[in-house]
């Protein structure tokens, strides 16, 4: 019995940091309160039916879709790439790999404060660049139409160092062996990374896109601050739509019901991926 009581702190921890906020989370879903007479009461299901009546919760939904699909897509492509580049013996090689790290070490709420100064309608670095290719200049975060590519861009820079490490820690644990016997049979560069590289990658890459699609789905930090979800709405998604029915409607049974739907969309969806990964490797 003792050497459970060592686990005590820990578990007791678990239970007030992440157990009771749950909880109350589940029971604040199922009432509705009355911020004027300050009371709250017990509504059933009344919010969840609110919920998936509102076309706005789907709306929200659909722009979290594309929301998640391009920015794991982006994140994926860059992190990899920069991980083929940095695995390779060239000059700097090891000062490089620790300024790529600044953006996922860097607080959500900075980068937006950064790439919000980039992409100004008056002095950005983005209208720069347009100018430069005498482009006409664009209202990137105030135009419906761009501001959903936005703060997808910027999401993608805050979150590709993360894949770039994890592949970096894969390809290190590739044997050069395997390398040099393709080399022999007359594989090429696409060859030796078709049929080396990513099969002993597939297990991190499914590991990486499962946690870039969840932390992506439930991420709110960056766009609130780039957008709070306009222009007219155009990047509301999922979280940012939570934050209105809490902070601007007062409706915390709303707002938790939302938050309870992610939530089972995220292990719904994490269930059916591993599910599918574990029949392909049958």
């Amino acid at each position: 019995m003792t050497p459970y009581m060592f686990l005590l702190p820990a578990t007791i921890a678990m239970l007030l940091v992440f157990f009771y906020p749950m909880l109350n989370g589940i029971y604040t879903s199922f009432t509705h309160y009355n911020q004027y007479s300050d009371t709250t009461r017990l509504v059933g299901l009344e919010n969840y039916l609110k919920v998936v009546l509102d076309a706005s919760f789907w709306n929200s939904m659909q722009r979290s879709l594309i929301w998640v699909v391009c920015s794991v897509l982006g994140q994926f492509i860059v992190g990899f790439a920069f991980a083929l580049l940095l695995n390779e013996r060239w000059p700097g090689n090891r000062i490089m790999r620790a300024i790529v790290l600044i953006p996922w070490v860097m607080p959500g709420v900075s980068i937006a404060l950064g790439w919000s100064l980039i992409y100004n309608g008056q002095f950005g670095l983005m209208n720069d660049v347009l100018g430069g290719l005498g482009l006409p200049h664009a209202d990137w975060l105030a135009d419906p139409n761009l501001a959903m590519l936005a703060v997808i861009i910027a999401n993608i820079w805050k979150a590709f160092p993360f894949v770039t490490v994890t592949m970096l820690a894969g390809l290190a644990a590739i044997p050069d062996d395997l390398y040099d016997a393709a080399r022999v049979d007359g594989a090429s560069v696409f060859g030796r990374f078709r049929y080396v590289t990513l099969p002993h990658l597939k297990n991190i890459i499914s590991i990486v896109v499962l946690l870039m699609i969840v932390w992506t789905f439930n991420y709110f930090d960056l766009v609130y601050v780039l957008t709070q979800g306009g222009p007219a709405r155009g990047t509301e998604i999922a979280p940012i739509l939570v934050a209105r029915f809490a902070f601007q409607q007062f409706d915390y049974g709303l707002a938790a019901s939302v938050a309870i739907i992610m939530t089972l969309f995220n292990i719904i969806f994490a269930i059916l991926y591993i599910y599918i990964l574990r029949r392909t490797e049958a």
